[in-house]
């Protein structure tokens, strides 16, 4: 009870406080009020002062909560637009890094040198396989870039495959890790030879014609043998290293995979050697 009477006794000055407020305003409007007056509303101002201070500490915030409000849109509208200069920004940079790296895949096809004194046509790949049982990708050379079936196909690394069509402006290349695949070669720079045999997208070549005799070591380069026949290349062409070797066992033959140096998901750019095996 005692806390309803406050609180009315609490409105009611101030009701009194603002209607005094109203009438010395209204007779300093004027201009009729005596000095007696003058005294009057100088007190009355400084009794209405404190109320009047503590009015504006209160609404103080609720202002500064509209300002907000309004600064808060600007804000947002900002930060979109510095993230779409930094996300602009990127884009610059890793197309400029994309450029950066094609230029360095097709001077490293121009500089090959294994190829020795073949002529070599640049290609830029076009499209993958459209198949899971054939591994094989189109490049934009044909016949009229003097582009055959059987020729070679490398990259930087090593070889990654053969022209098995040409048209007039494109060809197909076979990847070496299609299973129809194989690629005569020469472990290390002994005199062992064998057959490089593909086994699908992503796994390694599988070796055949590994004798017992033989002693492949686990990292030993493989390179393209250059002996005649239907999986003749040119030799010394990288193909890969040894990955895996097999115990001989009572077997005549061991069971030895190469890991191929070529990419085939990565390559935009190979370079197609004008060889063909002799008649």
């Amino acid at each position: 009870m005692a806390t309803t009477r406050r609180n009315t006794s609490q409105r009611l000055t101030l009701v009194i406080l603002l209607l005094a407020s109203v009438t010395v305003i209204t007779l300093d409007y004027r201009g009729t009020a005596s000095h007696d007056i003058g005294s009057i509303r100088n007190a009355a101002r400084d009794m209405i002062s404190p109320v009047q201070r503590a009015l504006s500490a209160a609404l103080h915030p609720i202002g500064d909560f509209f300002s907000g409000a309004v600064n808060y849109g600007s804000a947002v509208s900002e930060n979109a637009r510095l993230q779409e200069e930094i996300g602009a920004l990127r884009r610059q940079v890793l197309e400029n890094a994309q450029a950066e790296h094609q230029l360095q895949q097709v001077l490293a096809e121009e500089h090959l040198p294994f190829v020795q004194n073949i002529p070599t046509e640049l290609a830029e790949v076009l499209s993958g396989s459209s198949s899971n049982f054939e591994l094989t990708f189109e490049i934009n050379r044909g016949t009229s870039n003097g582009v055959g079936v059987g020729m070679p196909v490398v990259a930087g690394a090593g070889l990654v495959g053969t022209v098995i069509s040409a048209g007039h402006v494109t060809s197909m290349v076979r990847l070496l890790t299609d299973p129809a695949s194989a690629v005569g070669v020469r472990l290390g720079t002994g005199n062992s030879v064998a057959v490089a045999v593909g086994q699908g997208s992503g796994d390694p070549l599988r070796l055949e014609y590994v004798t017992a005799s033989m002693s492949p070591r686990i990292g030993q380069r493989v390179y393209t043998s250059g002996l005649m026949g239907a999986d003749s290349y040119p030799s010394g062409i990288p193909v890969g290293y040894i990955s895996s070797v097999g115990p001989a066992g009572g077997s005549l033959t061991r069971t030895v995979l190469v890991q191929p140096f070529a990419s085939f998901t990565n390559t935009q750019y190979v370079a197609v050697m004008q060889w063909l095996p002799p008649a």
